[in-house]
């Protein structure tokens, strides 16, 4: 493997009060069009964001000036994922956040509850320019609120699966137990349902899923920034495969990589390139190959390090783990198949957490 090219979103002077450019999504459609998106905002504040999305048509040389898709109910904006639904026809899963006392922070570590937060769903019919009226994405039984983690994952027999995370409601003062899951929709996103949970350990904090979707159509393999939260101690990222497209869950394993994953990509050939970042010196991201479904990699490329300092700390309680991921500067990896041997991967990187920009680097498998 290696770097053919670096490249970022450059900023849109129109939304300069937003320093901060970060978790972003970035699309390949048909087209050949880049569709991103992505939260701007104050990082360390929590309290003081939103989110837009813009595309390139030359392959991330230049970009249309930012937008916003679409409007959500009174509130906070809080991200998009977009995936391909073939010809010029997108699909969007767009997160929402109580807005209406913006003083509160997003998290309340006296609770370890969550503001409320929802899920849309929206139809692009011409590359991401214009959307449908949101539709509420249905993830009953699960009344919490639901973070989303990632793109929408379409599968062989048809369904596409929407990627969240359950956290609790504030007031609610029973013990917190972290939950992964998806939901399924059959049809495009008019109906949603079929919830099924990935994870859900007391005491273990599996968090950020990264799952993608093998060449068979049908296995998932999802990866986890994990914290063992009886021992305050952040472990090896870990994983958990399905063989039925998301229905049932095998054990857990530990892929030996400390740091935090990013979004993987399967590959043709069946292998998966994986991505993850370690901040315990500087922040460092890494891309591997594995022949064994994460089990073990037997390539690795480092597409960033700059020398920032110690970001995360192994040892820590989950209270201080949300502390800290507000100092991030340099988060949230991904990788996107560009097909003929080529992968992208992108981030967000900047000497602060309130001065960033999305930056992507283009890769030769070789």
């Amino acid at each position: 493997m290696r770097v053919t090219e670096y490249g970022f979103i450059p900023r849109d002077e129109r939304f300069s009060q937003y320093g901060s450019n970060a978790f972003p999504c970035i699309t390949l459609l048909p087209s050949g069009r880049w569709l991103a998106s992505f939260k701007i905002g104050e990082k360390k504040t929590s309290t003081v964001f939103d989110a837009v999305m813009t595309y390139s048509d030359d392959q991330g040389k230049t970009w249309s000036p930012w937008y916003y898709p679409v409007k959500l109910p009174e509130g906070m904006r809080m991200m998009y994922y977009t995936c391909s639904l073939g010809g010029s026809r997108v699909l969007m899963t767009a997160n929402w956040m109580d807005g209406s006392q913006p003083e509160r922070p997003m998290y309340d570590p006296e609770q370890e509850s969550l503001k409320n937060t929802k899920i849309y769903c929206s139809i692009s019919e011409d590359d991401g320019e214009s959307w449908s009226e949101p539709k509420l994405v249905d993830t009953s039984p699960v009344r919490d609120p639901v973070p989303l983690t990632g793109v929408p994952l379409k599968l062989a027999d048809g369904r596409i699966l929407c990627q969240f995370e359950i956290n609790k409601h504030q007031g609610d003062t029973s013990k917190w137990v972290h939950r992964s899951a998806f939901a399924a929709t059959a049809d495009e996103g008019k109906t949603w349902g079929d919830v099924s949970i990935v994870t859900c350990v007391p005491d273990m904090y599996y968090w950020d899923q990264r799952p993608c979707v093998l060449s068979d159509g049908m296995t998932i393999v999802d990866f986890f920034w994990t914290l063992d939260g009886s021992k305050n101690t952040y472990l090896n990222i870990h994983g958990r495969e399905s063989r039925d497209g998301g229905r049932s869950w095998g054990d857990f394993f530990d892929t030996g990589i400390y740091g935090q994953p990013g979004t993987p990509a399967g590959l043709a050939d069946g292998g998966i390139a994986c991505i993850d970042i370690d901040r315990r010196v500087n922040p460092v991201i890494t891309v591997r190959l594995s022949r064994d479904r994460g089990r073990t990699f037997d390539a690795s490329l480092e597409v960033y390090e700059k020398p920032l300092g110690r970001q995360d700390s192994r040892q820590m309680s989950m209270n201080e783990a949300w502390d800290e991921m507000a100092k991030f500067s340099v988060g949230h990896p991904n990788l996107l198949d560009l097909g003929d041997g080529e992968l992208l991967a992108y981030w967000y990187a900047g000497d602060h957490c309130d001065d960033t920009l999305i930056e992507f680097a283009r890769i030769t498998l070789g």
